[in-house]
């Protein structure tokens, strides 16, 4: 499978936006879910004592436009990513732990480090894997259109996500049969290179604690924009 990110990507975004891959296979998503349920809810009781309205508006690692504005002026754009929408369901008292080991663990490490991260069950996909941008308006569903400017990624059959997968296709979300997936965590500033390689290290040893998987990582950016997933 190849993975690449469309140079409109990094117009859009920043300079230094990376893209983390992990592929993670050989998984056990039953054995220990009850385990990472509690996990979870361990982390969505500090996001409520931490989060209100005003400070998931505020906060630096769910504003990384504010830092794009610097670069990109008035067409620096409010990217409403996965982990702002998962932080707004905890605090609406939503249910966000799944029966999928895989899934409420990348839920767990969202939560506490504030960073965007999702999991494809990669049997689900259908060829090739590309991030880019909408040059103009895009249906993705019945109700719903992208616009130009949004940022996106899709296989070959259709689109998987966008605005930092805010938006997500139900159709290749993880269930508890789930063997192998591909998880992808997006870095935009301030993240720093050392949270960087903390929160991938805290995954790998986390899938390979909960669900007994083997994890490779893969990591693109300006100067490698594509990869291959074996």
């Amino acid at each position: 499978m190849n993975i690449s990110i469309a140079p409109p990507v990094f117009a859009r975004l920043h300079p230094t936006f990376t893209l983390i891959l992990l592929h993670a296979r050989d998984l056990d998503n039953r054995s220990k879910v009850e385990e990472s349920i509690h996990l979870l809810k361990e982390v969505e009781n500090v996001i409520r004592l931490t989060f209100n309205r005003e400070t998931l508006k505020n906060h630096m690692l769910l504003s990384p436009w504010n830092v794009a504005q610097q670069e990109f002026g008035k067409d620096a754009r409010h990217y409403q990513t996965s982990v702002e929408h998962l932080i707004q369901q905890v605090l609406r008292g939503k249910e966000v732990s799944t029966k999928t080991t895989i899934t409420n663990l990348v839920r767990y490490l969202s939560l506490k480090h504030i960073l965007p991260l999702a999991a494809d069950d990669i049997h689900a996909l259908k060829g090739d894997i590309q991030f880019d941008v909408v040059q103009g308006k895009t249906k993705i569903g019945f109700l719903r259109r992208l616009k130009k400017g949004d940022v996106y990624y899709r296989d070959a059959a259709r689109i998987l996500g966008a605005k930092l997968d805010y938006w997500k296709n139900q159709k290749t979300t993880p269930t508890p049969d789930t063997k192998e997936v591909l998880i992808h965590l997006e870095i935009l500033p301030p993240v720093s290179k050392k949270q960087q390689e903390r929160v991938i290290g805290e995954l790998q040893s986390l899938i390979e604690t909960f669900c007994n998987g083997k994890v490779k990582t893969y990591a693109l950016h300006r100067t490698k924009k594509k990869v291959v997933v074996k």
